[in-house]
Formats: structure tokens, C-alpha cells, sequence
């Protein structure tokens, strides 16, 4: 199915300050709690300690390295990490240098919104609806390629099952000949603004053009009901973004995240 016709938020403010209340509204949703503070909010799960998402420092004033970092030190005390993610635009970039220049891991994410046509179709009839269990064997799996810990990907998985109840996520995926799903991806919406998630094909079924056809199925899916504003995040760094600017995503603005165990 093309994704042709609808209307889709050009690039600007507007569409990035409705993207990060959006993504901050099902934060607090998903959390145990979310905290406002004068420079932004502190994000608490200590049911959930290992996961970074849902255990972080959020600022949008343009602080200064020092700053943060005794600010987290404040507000994440006790914690077993240091998180902070970054929403100001003008401030990241500099601060990008100077947490990795001081050891932090440093994690650039790029929103990107629904603004252009898809360079060709997708063959969108292979997307179904999937069930919450077989999702999470699949997002089980996709955690388990990273180094992490029992206790680590248990959480994860948890984490996964309680975001996706909270936010009332619609499921999809692709399965395989024998019915197995092997790919997966999340429509997350609330009337106007919607958000495309956790798009995953397991290694044996990749290069089939899965991921294309999830992506494409659930923006379409937003569009038909109405959202305006359709948007996808992704690692700047990383090669999905290419192919969700290929499907007709732009990017909108970016979410810096700094780590220190």
C-alpha cells in the first residue's frame, strides 16, 4: 500500500515541542514516577532499576556540563548509575563533546517526522496484528544481542510489557512461513500526534523488506486515523534512520543522553 494522500506536519518547533511532550506524557506514564524540577524532570523506576528510560535526569535549559553533572549527582543520588538526556538543541552538541571528552557514553537519538512521500511501495499485506507474549519473545531476543545481565534483560522485558500496556500500544509484525513472528513494530498514538516504535527484525528474516513494510503499515495506520503529527526516533549514528528517511521520515530534532556507571 503507497502511502499517498493525508497530511503530514512539515519539519519546524511546533511539530519537535508536541514530539518530546508526547514522548515525556508516556514517560510518565510507564514510570513509577516523573518529577518536575526547574531545569526539567527527574524520571524515577526503582522497580525497575536497571533500565536507563524510565531512571534519568531530562533537562531542557541549556545548563553547562559542571552543572549537570552536580545536578544529577543531586537528583540521582543513591542510584547505581548517572543518566541524563538532553532535549535543548542549542546546548547538545557542545555538551555531547564534553561528556564524552569526560568518559560518559554518549548516545545521540534523532526524531524524525512524517513529511515527504516514500521513495517506492511497500508491500504492507505481509503486516499483521501480533500478540503481547509473542512480541516479547521477540524483544527478548533483540535485547539479548547486547551484553546484559539476567537481571538486566528480565527487566528490560518487564519494562517492555509495562510500556506497552501504559501507552496502549497497537502490535504488529510479520511471521514467518510456519507462523512464527520474526519481525515486530509498535503504533503509539493519542488522537493527533503518533509515534512508530520499536521496529525489530530478528537476523535469519532480515533483508526481506520487514522493517519497510512495518514502518509504512503503522504510519499509514496513523494517518488514516486522523494524527497530523507522525514521527520516529532512531540512533543518529545508525543505519535504520536511512531507511525510515527512505519511507519519507525527516529529521526534526535530536535527544542527547549521557551515561556513567
Amino acid at each position: 500500500m503507497a502511502m499517498t494522500g493525508g497530511s503530514a506536519a512539515p519539519p519546524g518547533v511546533d511539530s519537535l515541542a508536541r514530539v518530546l511532550a508526547f514522548v515525556r506524557a508516556n514517560l510518565a506514564k510507564t514510570a513509577d514516577e516523573m518529577r518536575a524540577i526547574e531545569p526539567g524532570w527527574v524520571v524515577s523506576t526503582p522497580s525497575l532499576p536497571f533500565v536507563w528510560a524510565v531512571n534519568h535526569l531530562r533537562v531542557t535549559l541549556p545548563l553547562t556540563f559542571q552543572a549537570l553533572v552536580e545536578l544529577a549527582d543531586e537528583q540521582l543520588a543513591g542510584s547505581r548509575y548517572l543518566q541524563i538526556g538532553i532535549e535543548n538543541q542549542a546546548a547538545g552538541p557542545d555538551l555531547e563533546e564534553k561528556f564524552a571528552a569526560a568518559g560518559w557514553k554518549t548516545e545521540r537519538e534523532v526524531y524524525m517526522v512524517l513529511a515527504a512521500e516514500p521513495d517506492r511501495e511497500a508491500d504492507t499485506s505481509v503486516v499483521v496484528d501480533a500478540g503481547e507474549d509473542e512480541m516479547l519473545e521477540v524483544m527478548k531476543r533483540w535485547h539479548g544481542e547486547d551484553e546484559l545481565s539476567a537481571t538486566g534483560l528480565a527487566q528490560l522485558v518487564d519494562y517492555t510489557r509495562r510500556e506497552t500496556r501504559a501507552c496502549e500500544d497497537r502490535l504488529l509484525g510479520v511471521r514467518s512461513s510456519d507462523g512464527r513472528l520474526v519481525a515486530i513494530g509498535k503504533l503509539r498514538a493519542d488522537g493527533s500526534t503518533a509515534q512508530v516504535e520499536d521496529v525489530y527484525t530478528v537476523p535469519e528474516a532480515r533483508g526481506q523488506g520487514f522493517a519497510r513494510a512495518l514502518v509504512s503499515r503503522a504510519a499509514g495506520l496513523a494517518r488514516d486515523a486522523g494524527h497530523d503529527l507522525i514521527f520516529i526516533s532512531a540512533d543518529d549514528n545508525d543505519w535504520p534512520k536511512q531507511l525510515y528517511a527512505q519511507v519519507g521520515f525527516r529529521p526534526l530534532g535530536r535527544l542527547w543522553q549521557f551515561h556513567h556507571d
